[in-house]
This record gives C-alpha cells, structure tokens and sequence, in this order.
C-alpha cells in the first residue's frame, strides 16, 4: 500500500507535489499548535475554574482582537505582495514591504496597547461589569502590541513558505512557552492575573524568536529605502477591513459575551468555541500553504493551476476534517467534559459552532483566493456586511438567549460569509474550489 501512494505521489504535478509536501510539514506543526493550544485551554480551565478561567478567556480575547486589528491589514498585505515577490526571488520587494510593515504596525500596536491599558479600570467595572478582571485586562493589554507583532513576523515567513519557523513564530512559540510554567506552578498560587503575565512574557520572547528566524535568512535585512509602494498603501484599507471583519469576529464574540453574560458563561463559550476551531484546523493548514502560491499563479496568469489547486486543496481539507466534525456531533459533552465536569454542558455549543466551521471548511478557501488574486474590494464588502449582521445577531441572540444564541449567531455569521465569498469566486474567477 505504501509502495501505491508513493507512486501515486511521484504522478503528480510538481506544484501538487510540493503542496502536499509543504502542508504535510505545516500539518504536523499545525497539529502540535492547535494540539499545544487546546491543551493550553484545558489546563487553564482546569487549574483556573470556570470564573477565574473566565477572566482569562475574556483578556485573551480582548488582547487578541485588538491586535489583530493593529495589523492593519498588513497580514493579508504580506502574503500577498511578499508572497509574489518571493516566487519571482525580488529580495528587495519582499525587504521594502517587511520593513514598512515593521514601521506602520509598531506605533498603532503600541498605542492601542498604552490606550487600552490606561482604559482597563473604566472597562472592568463599568463596561464588563467584571471589577475582579481588572488585573487580568491590564496585563493583556500590554500584551496587544507584541500579538501583533509575533503574528507580522509569522506572515512573513509564511509568506516566503518558512512554514516551521512562521507556525513557531505565532500562537504555538506562545502556547510552548507557557504551558511548562503554569503546570509548575503550584494550583493555589495560580490566578488568572498570574496566568496573563505568564502570556506576556511569552508574547515578548515570540517577537524576538520571529525576527531572529527573519533576519537569519541571509538576503533578509530591514530596508526602508521606499516608503512610497502606492500599490501596497491602496491595498490597506480594504485588507484592513478584511482582517478586522474576518479575523477579528471570533475574539470579538467572546468579548460581546463578557458584555452580557457572566464570566462562567464566557469559560464555557470560549472553550466550545476554541475547540470548533479543531475543525478548520485543516483549511488553516492548507491556506497557510496555499496563500502565497494562489498570489504567484494568479500574478503569472496560470488560472488553470490555480483552478486546480483550489480544487485540489478543498477535497484534501473535506477528506481530513470530515472526522472531527462527526466525532464532535457524536461526542459534545464527553469533549466539553475534558475542561472539567463544570463544562459538560457547553455540549450543545460546540455541535452548533461544529456546523459553522464544516461549512466554512466546505466552501474551501474562498477568503484567500479572492484576497490574493487581486479581489481584497470583494472579500471587504462581504466580510464588513457579515460582520456587521454577525455582531448585531451576537447581541440580540446572547441577550435573549445567553451563550446559546451566541452558538447561533456566530455559526450563522461563518455561513453568511463563506457563502457569499463561495459565490464571488465563480463569479470573479469563474469556478468554484468545491467540485
């Protein structure tokens, strides 16, 4: 049988071959970062308890959606730009676009950080009505701008297709770096202030990790040479939007959550919101792989490679996540149960987040196609319109129904835009990934 797939596997287009390859590699450290970061959620939940994990859940979530906006759109940006550059081997393009990346980010990231952290009081007490998370949210808040920052530099090596040292140089050099200290630490001395100081150091020491694999490449350097690249600027606010709309929502959600409900029903939505994501973890893998290589083949005029590899990359997702999804309709409650027996009741929470991301792993990746292959207005207009409807049916639903209708609402958003970036493919691009 190995013999078969190995000679099936030299059959195949170069391209092919070397996605597999590519993702396989990025799969296996996908797999220790969803795995590390699952277990980070566990951990916390169990040492911490639902109200204290609460705590931390909500900081985390407020730190991670404000850094992600500080991006400015300059993921997208990066993988785009720096991804085409690399494939036509332009160092000086793919210099010029991670230095202004560098000098756009770092002021915003470290302002919104100070902004935040002078605000944490006012938002504890009279926004969250949480007065107890007032330590928690400040520490996050310091950590705003190195989220952004260990996040540019793993875009950036994925963008040059380093994919061990840019899934390192995000959530997993994080997760790695801070799991070995809170299981240390004894459960009594472990609160959700010291678990938030622990991330910011982890988020501090990831930044440096990132630029030290950046700047070991020999033809990398920091050239800021040319600021003017009207390409790469008139790009931004659109990708901005995108980013914001897209990646943004899931952190906001449990953020809207805090409004409304209490911090044990924000424990219980983010640990069955988390643990959907295992879902998508294979599209989040091939989309890592992928992004770039959409950029390169789109820019050299090659749509019918990249017809096929949208396709081929979409059976490949369906084929690895279809498991998961069953596993988690079958067993919810035994899987919410893993965070401790308090958890067993978010059960229903995960099945009906499980649904939202299986459509969004179907649709194949609709989001980087469009946003790669010079299409970012498209993907804005769909991920702000989804977004809005999304975060107006979060409000109204968790403040009649609590956390269920928050399930609801979010699988519904996930839907809306895959759906609709589903039908601006085939019109845009002329086929869809799904076939």
């Amino acid at each position: 049988m190995m013999s078969s797939l190995l000679q099936r596997y030299q059959q195949l287009a170069p391209e092919r071959k070397q996605l597999l390859f590519h993702t396989a590699l990025a799969g296996i450290f996908r797999i220790l970062s969803a795995s590390a970061a699952f277990f980070l959620s566990v951990i916390v939940a169990r040492v911490l308890g639902p109200s204290e994990s609460g705590y931390f859940f909500l900081g985390l979530g407020l730190a991670t959606m404000m850094g992600t906006l500080c991006l400015l759109g300059l993921d997208n940006a990066l993988l785009r730009f720096v991804g085409h550059a690399f494939a036509e081997k332009d160092t000086t393009t793919t210099n010029q676009v991670f230095s202004n990346a560098y000098l756009a980010a770092v002021p915003v990231a470290f302002l919104a950080g100070l902004v935040v952290y002078l605000l944490t009081p006012w938002l504890a007490d009279a926004v969250f009505e949480k007065p107890k998370a007032a330590p928690t949210l400040a520490c996050f808040a310091l950590a705003i701008p190195f989220i952004t920052l260990y996040l540019l530099n793993g875009y950036a090596l994925q963008a040059v297709r380093r994919v061990i040292a840019a899934v390192c140089s995000m959530q997993l050099g994080v997760t790695v770096l801070m799991l070995p200290v809170l299981l240390w630490l004894p459960s009594n001395a472990t609160s959700a202030d010291t678990a938030a100081k622990i991330y910011l150091a982890g988020s501090v020491i990831t930044v440096i990790v990132g630029l030290v694999l950046w700047f070991k490449m020999p033809q990398h350097r920091f050239d800021s040479s040319q600021k003017k690249m009207p390409e790469l600027w008139q790009s931004l606010p659109s990708l901005w939007l995108i980013s914001a709309s897209g990646q943004a929502l899931p952190w906001a959600s449990i953020v809207v959550v805090g409004l409304f409900s209490t911090s044990e029903d924000v424990a219980l939505f983010s640990a069955a919101q988390r643990t959907s994501l295992l879902i998508s973890f294979m599209l989040m893998v091939v989309n890592f792989v992928a992004a770039p290589r959409f950029s390169a083949l789109y820019h050299s005029g090659q749509i019918e490679q990249l017809k096929k590899l949208a396709r081929f990359s979409t059976r490949l997702m369906i084929v690895i996540s279809l498991p998961i999804l069953i596993g988690i309709l079958i067993w919810p409650s035994w899987i919410m149960s893993l965070f401790g027996a308090e958890f067993a009741e978010a059960g229903k929470l995960l099945v009906i987040l499980a649904i939202g991301q299986g459509i969004n792993v179907t649709t194949g990746s609709v989001g980087f196609l469009l946003t790669m292959c010079g299409h970012e207005q498209d993907m804005r207009n769909i991920t702000v319109f989804s977004a809005l409807f999304t975060l107006t049916l979060l409000c109204v639903m968790t403040m009649h129904l609590g956390i269920l209708g928050a399930a609801i609402a979010v699988s519904v958003g996930v839907a809306t835009q895959n759906l609709f970036a589903l039908y601006a493919v085939k019109r845009r691009l002329g086929f869809i990934p799904v076939g």
